[in-house]
């Protein structure tokens, strides 16, 4: 008997978790991690002046205005037509404020939009500031990663009653590092295409003209079609209350808390029955 399979198969019954369920765990979580990286950037915006801030968060307003700064760096698209003014803040304590310039074409049905953004400070001056945004998000993954691998349920996960688990070995707390990692990864396979043009833009000297050409609305329109589609693919999987792609890749699977020991069990039962 393959010891192995039968565990692989034992893991088919058990229920897995919806959409919903899932999306109201990703939501707990990312709120729990962003607040206080958002109570931070509010202190670091008034500390340093507006020149450490974040420009993610849960409260934005915007609103255009009239006159662009001169000499800005980079230069704003030629002919911009418009500029606006986002403020992120954290109950009402500013955390970033950026200034976006930029130009909206109409040809028939299709609308683009070339724009280059400039931090501001917090006299509504435009700066070379940092940004700590990329912390926050490694935080995110770090967090998940980490929770995923010791106990197999976040906060948000534990709230929502489900559970990652190993289809190796459903009955240990936890998933293996290794497979934590790539499931992480995995989610984002869709999006490597979309992430390649993107930095590749960032190579481009000469501003967002340069950055924005015809060759970028191209590469990027294919790239962004694929990042749709998977996207879609992964919804209909979890809608279904199948196992998605990245759990797939990863050998990890995710069900239901409240599914009781007792049902667990015969499913189990029901599955090594089955196995010659």
């Amino acid at each position: 008997m393959d010891t192995g399979a039968s565990h692989i198969d034992a893991t088919v019954d058990l229920p897995r978790a919806g959409f919903w369920r899932r999306w109201f765990a990703t939501l707990i979580d990312s709120i729990l991690v962003m607040l206080p990286f958002q109570a931070l950037a509010a202190v670091l915006f008034v500390v340093t002046a507006g020149m450490v801030q974040m420009d993610s968060g849960f409260f934005r307003v915007c609103t255009p205005t009239e006159t662009i700064p001169q000499s800005l760096d980079p230069p704003p698209p030629h002919d911009s037509n418009y500029a606006g003014v986002c403020r992120i803040s954290f109950f009402g304590a500013t955390t970033g404020a950026i200034l976006t310039v930029g130009r909206v074409t109409r040809e028939g049905s299709t609308t683009r939009t070339v724009s280059q953004g400039y931090m501001l400070d917090k006299d509504g001056k435009p700066i070379h500031g940092t940004s700590i945004d990329g912390i926050v998000w490694l935080a995110l993954l770090a967090y998940l990663v980490g929770a995923v691998w010791k106990t197999g349920r976040t906060l948000g996960a534990r709230v929502a009653r489900v559970r990652v688990i190993d289809t190796t070995e459903p009955g240990v707390p936890g998933v293996r590092l290794h497979k934590a990692i790539i499931r992480y990864l995995a989610m984002a396979i869709g999006f490597v295409p979309v992430f390649a043009v993107l930095i590749s833009r960032t190579a481009v000297a000469g501003g967002a003209d340069a950055m924005f050409n015809e060759d970028f609305f191209g590469w990027f329109t294919y790239a962004a079609g694929l990042g749709l589609l998977w996207t879609v693919v992964l919804i209909f999987q979890v809608s279904m209350k199948k196992d998605p792609v990245y759990d797939r890749v990863a050998g990890t699977a995710v069900v239901r808390e409240d599914y009781s020991v007792e049902q667990q069990d015969l499913a189990n039962k029901t599955r090594l029955s089955r196995v010659p």
